[in-house]
C-alpha cells in the first residue's frame, strides 16, 4: 500500500463515503487514546490536559475563542461540506 501526505489525505477525506469517514474517526480516535495512555499522569507531571493539548492543535494562537466564533467554525465547515 502507498503512503499518502497529509495533504493527500486532506484532499480524500472528504471524498470518502460516511460509512468511511466513520471508520477513520474510530482509527484516529484509537490512536489518540493509545497516545494518550503513555503519558505520564502522576500530580507531579500533569501541566496541562489532553483536551488542552488537543485545542492547542485547533488553536495554535491559543487565543480563547468566544461561542459565536465557534459556531461561525462549524456553520463553515458544514457549508464548505455540503457545498
Amino acid at each position: 500500500m502507498q503512503k499518502m501526505t497529509l495533504q493527500e489525505m486532506l484532499i480524500e477525506i472528504p471524498r470518502l463515503t460516511t460509512r468511511e469517514q466513520l471508520l477513520l474517526l474510530d482509527t484516529l480516535s484509537r490512536a489518540l487514546n493509545a497516545e494518550f495512555s503513555k503519558i505520564d499522569v502522576s500530580p507531579n507531571t500533569i501541566h496541562e490536559s489532553a483536551v488542552d493539548r488537543l485545542y492547542g492543535a485547533f488553536n495554535p494562537t491559543h487565543q480563547e475563542l468566544s461561542n459565536e466564533e465557534v459556531d461561525r467554525i462549524r456553520f463553515e465547515a458544514m457549508m464548505e461540506k455540503h457545498s
